[in-house]
């Protein structure tokens, strides 16, 4: 099976890089008119290397320049390994500099040293560069690098190299070939013919034809038509390999560079980002609240830095920091970032995605706690500390990027004294505390209010995802009864209470059945406190005593009954029944007579058709 990784280049400009990508693999990565009249390199440029049948490496041809930067960082995200070029007449130079601690930053673990232009200095020139090159390494993920003398126009010293590469890529990881794809866009393009094209270097997962994928951070949906690696067609494209892909559904402009294409379950998009910072030697502090650049993928925006613990970082400083974006960006737990400063430009740390998307904080004893279990990575720790602020599904983990759901699944499994309802995690301790003042509100309730012990869900707990599922669980348990739309305590119910109260006004209603009786006027006759008083209508209307009306009226329960079978008479005999005819049977009044047609329109007897009322479909029995 091909394994599949990305090679990197970095270096000073004008150090050899795009020449010796060119030697090696026959493909000029400079394709603008501007690249090859000025001589420099200022986009990305892209070649594929066969090293072995087995070995194919993406080559990601970055520009060295210091105004381009962001286009190396945009093309460094995301290799496996990276080739760093030092002309050998120059040795380290600035960008060189700047270049290993981009690599570094970004996580890098292996990579190769090309001592360029071998041919054009004697030996103790070449021992002497090769001397600077290691001492720069020194302080690297990449100090026993191999560093190969080389020259691009006289081919010496290139197999060494290419022996160099397959060495350290046999050392290096290939990527998860399993999981959500992020494909981070650096190209986007529209062909006749084909419709839009993106192009990146696919981070994880791997991505085939057919395929739906959601482009973040705008949350669009598109379908892949087709999939190519360095121009040929492939059935599926697999982590780190170079991808051109064919969208349907979406237009270029909705796909810009920048943009992360997902497979799956994308991660929620966040204005905010919670991070471990570690600041450059040399480059000045990093303050709180300083505006910087932050450079995520291929994604570019400005932030705010909150520095959390300290008002300031100094250089060599590793600490802990809110970045408030300007723009949203759909992270990971354990990507990689660079920090750059606005003026002078340079870039100033590199960081880690602890949480990406926490709330808004200035780093208190809870948060800090919170980014050091993350920053240890123990995958228990992390689904406990989410329990600590509230229920729990794996999915909810993975959306907020801190594990993938099956690992989150895994984990909430393995967290001691956690209660599960469907889909949720809660730590019993919590659902014990929650119960427990639940049960202290509504005994008071019941104890308060005996005939109306009922009290809206929303007034009990506030609304969250898992409210309607906890309210499940205590009802399973024995704690709660739901009533309609509220809930009480387990046997309190309406009809425990005493409504021997409302005889009184039974007799009021059965002696006067068809006369305006406002239930206002009732629950004052109850001489009762408002909500009882209420509560006792709504349960003798639950248990058909009295039928509550439209417009404020009441009518005994009998009275109601004989009502409908009036209506039911009239329209059997007749067809359909006017408010006329009903009023002169009941001899009632209008307003009674309305009120009580559209309650059996409510209640599926009758259906008004223009000023008549025929009987619905089985009501008649």
């Amino acid at each position: 099976m091909t394994r599949h990784l990305t090679l990197g280049t970095a270096g000073h400009v004008d150090h050899g890089k795009t020449t010796l990508v060119r030697t090696l693999t026959g493909t000029d990565t400079d394709r603008l008119e501007e690249e090859h009249r000025r001589g420099i390199s200022i986009v990305l440029g892209y070649a594929e290397l066969a090293l072995d049948d087995d070995l194919r490496l993406s080559v990601v041809d970055v520009p060295g320049h210091e105004r381009f930067v962001r286009t190396m960082v945009g093309g460094a995200t995301g290799i496996d390994l990276a080739l760093l070029c030092v002309a050998a007449d120059d040795g380290v130079m600035p960008q060189t500099v700047e270049h290993l601690a981009i690599l570094t930053m970004l996580g890098i673990r292996h990579a190769v040293v090309a001592l360029t232009k071998a041919d054009l200095v004697d030996a103790e020139r070449r021992a002497a560069a090769t001397t600077e090159v290691r001492a720069a390494l020194a302080a690297t993920p990449f100090p026993d690098a191999a560093i190969v003398p080389v020259s691009a126009p006289t081919g010496s010293g290139l197999d060494a190299l290419l022996d160099a590469l397959r060495t350290a890529a046999a050392e290096t990881p290939s990527r998860g070939a399993t999981g959500r794809v992020r494909l981070p866009v650096d190209r986007s393009f529209a062909l006749h013919g084909i419709g839009t094209v993106v192009t990146g270097t696919l981070w994880s997962g791997s991505l085939a034809a057919g395929e739906t994928v959601t482009i973040e951070p705008s949350g669009r949906e598109a379908r892949v038509r087709s999939v190519q690696i360095h121009g040929e067609d492939a059935e599926r494209a697999p982590a780190g390999s170079r991808v051109a892909a064919a969208l349907v559904g979406i237009d270029r402009d909705d796909v810009p560079p920048g943009a992360v294409l997902w497979t799956g379950l994308a991660a929620t998009p966040s204005y905010r980002l919670d991070v471990e910072a570690t600041v450059l030697a040399g480059v000045g502090d990093l303050r709180r609240g300083e505006l910087i650049e932050v450079l995520h993928g291929t994604t570019v925006t400005h932030a705010k830095a909150i520095t959390l613990g300290a008002d300031e970082f100094r250089g060599g400083d590793t600490g802990f920091v809110q970045l408030r974006l300007v723009d949203p960006i759909a992270a990971l737990r354990g990507d990689r970032i660079v920090l750059r400063r606005l003026a002078p430009p340079g870039t100033l740390a590199g960081a880690v995605v602890l949480d990406p998307r926490p709330r808004r904080h200035v780093g208190g004893d809870a948060d800090l706690t919170r980014l050091r279990t993350f920053a240890d990575g123990n995958r228990t720790a992390i689904v406990e500390a989410m329990l600590r602020e509230g229920a729990v599904r794996p999915i909810d983990v993975a959306m907020r990027g801190l594990l993938e759901s099956d690992a989150a699944a895994a984990a909430l499994a393995l967290v001691p004294g956690t209660l599960v309802f469907g889909d949720w995690h809660v730590s019993q301790s919590r659902y014990d505390a929650i119960r427990r003042a639940i049960e202290s509100r509504l005994s008071t309730r019941a104890i308060e209010h005996p005939l109306d012990p009922t009290v809206p869900m929303s007034a009990l707990l506030k609304e969250t995802p898992w409210r309607d599922a906890l309210l499940d669980r205590l009802v399973t348990d024995g704690v709660l009864e739901k009533d309609g739309a509220g809930v009480r305590l387990a046997g309190t119910g309406s009809a425990a209470g005493d409504l021997s109260v409302a005889e009184p006004l039974l007799a009021r209603l059965s002696a006067e059945p068809f006369a305006t009786h406002r239930q206002a006027d009732l629950v004052e006759q109850l001489a009762l406190p408002a909500d009882d008083a209420w509560a006792v209508l709504a349960q003798l209307d639950r248990t058909g005593r009295i039928a509550r009306l439209p417009d404020g009226i009441a009518v005994s329960g009998a009275a109601y009954a004989d009502a409908v079978r009036i209506v039911r008479e009239l329209c059997e005999a007749n067809g359909q029944v006017s408010l006329a005819e009903v009023r002169d049977a009941t001899g009632s009044s209008r307003k009674v007579v309305q009120a009580l047609l559209e309650r059996m329109d409510a209640d599926g007897i009758t259906r008004r058709t223009d000023d008549v009322r025929i009987l619905r479909r089985g009501a008649a029995t």
